[in-house]
């Protein structure tokens, strides 16, 4: 079991969602934090990076991968 947060479970389902599809965080930040959200676009990077400690570094798979300048993807 993994145990994530509502907002990690959420960013997640997106990503498997739209797996093989790059999402940018602009994307990610309308799908997951809401059209009303107010914040930094470097919310989808602290967590991308909570659910790559989560799932990637602890299955010793890579499944999120980073497309510079443009968004992120499942893979």
């Amino acid at each position: 079991p993994i145990e994530l947060t509502k907002k990690e479970f959420d960013l997640l389902h997106c990503l498997i969602e739209n797996q093989g599809i790059v999402l940018s965080r602009a994307a990610l930040l309308q799908k997951v934090w809401g059209y009303d959200f107010e914040g930094e676009t470097n919310s989808v990077d602290v967590y991308i990076r909570y659910l790559r400690a989560k799932i990637d570094e602890a299955f010793g798979e890579k499944y999120i991968h980073t497309v510079r300048g443009v968004g992120y993807v499942m893979r």
